[in-house]
């Protein structure tokens, strides 16, 4: 039913690294998928839309499968 994702950052990003979360979900939101940081949650999602929440591991770039 909604038309527009709403996401809540957890924690201070300055200025220019708020732009860039933005932009990168903006980008990613054609795509239909969204992986979010862990420090963001997903509070309003369009139904055309599938959010995931990358893990620590992925954050630093390991693969534990």
């Amino acid at each position: 039913m909604a038309d527009i994702l709403v996401v809540k950052v957890n924690m201070f990003l300055r200025p220019k690294e708020m732009d860039n979360i933005s932009n990168y979900i903006r980008e990613s939101a054609k795509t239909g998928v969204v992986i979010l940081p862990p420090y963001c949650d997903a509070q309003v999602v369009p139904d055309n839309l599938e959010i995931r929440v990358e893990n620590a591991c992925e954050m630093k770039g390991e693969n534990h499968e």
